[in-house]
């Protein structure tokens, strides 16, 4: 659940984003600070530098997670999200205003940007789809899937170890669930053979197949 499938820390250290990449300030947030809320009126770009954070909308006392923020991700704090670090994070920041003059005065920013926010947004509507159509067993197992995927480590003993480094609560904010219910459902397919948890945040996936029959997305 990953916002953005680009690495832009790697666009912008290319020689024709050197002058946005100099506009930009580093700021560092302690484990659970807020980097913006929907009433701090801040209108700042940021790039996360290290570190993850969640993003959610909140309304008295009910929470709608729309993703993780990690390393090479874009994002604004004008929008009505709570953004909310995870662990001690590090973002590269500054105004909207010079961000959007910094686009507009060379034409490759500007293309390399379009792009990125068009990854961005598909990804954020996958997020919600996920959300509104499919429970927590598969989005859980969905999550588990994708990372092993993306950033899986093949096993000396056949299957894929996946780090989501992320605590079992934190996974059940982001899969919009319980602490409880997700390590209930972790046990349930430690039971079956199927994922083994290693340490805090890494998983063992013995079959990869198995997990993708049980959210649809391979065949029996």
């Amino acid at each position: 659940m990953k916002l953005l499938e680009e690495n832009l820390l790697a666009h912008l250290q290319r020689p024709e984003f050197a002058q946005l990449y100099a506009a930009l300030k580093k700021r560092s947030y302690p484990k659970g600070a807020f980097i913006c809320r929907p009433e701090s009126g801040e209108n700042q770009i940021f790039v996360v530098a290290n570190g993850r954070a969640r993003v959610y909308l909140g309304y008295e006392d009910k929470e709608f997670n729309i993703g993780i923020l990690s390393k090479g991700d874009i994002y604004s704090t004008h929008t009505r999200a709570f953004v909310q670090s995870l662990d001690k994070i590090d973002v590269l920041t500054t105004d909207t205003e010079t961000f959007g003059q910094k686009m507009l005065d060379d034409p490759e920013v500007a293309k390399a940007m379009v792009g990125i926010l068009g990854s961005m947004l598909k990804n954020s509507f996958t997020i919600i789809e996920d959300l509104i159509f499919k429970d927590v067993h598969s989005r859980l197992v969905g999550l588990l899937v994708n990372e092993a995927k993306k950033h899986g480590i093949p096993a000396a003993e056949g299957g894929i170890i996946v780090k989501i480094d992320l605590s079992v609560e934190q996974i059940a904010f982001l899969v919009g669930s319980t602490r409880q219910t997700v390590s209930t459902f972790l046990n349930q397919l430690s039971r079956q053979g199927v994922v083994k948890k290693l340490g805090r945040g890494k998983f063992y996936i013995s079959d990869l197949g198995a997990l993708e029959i049980l959210i649809g997305t391979r065949s029996v």
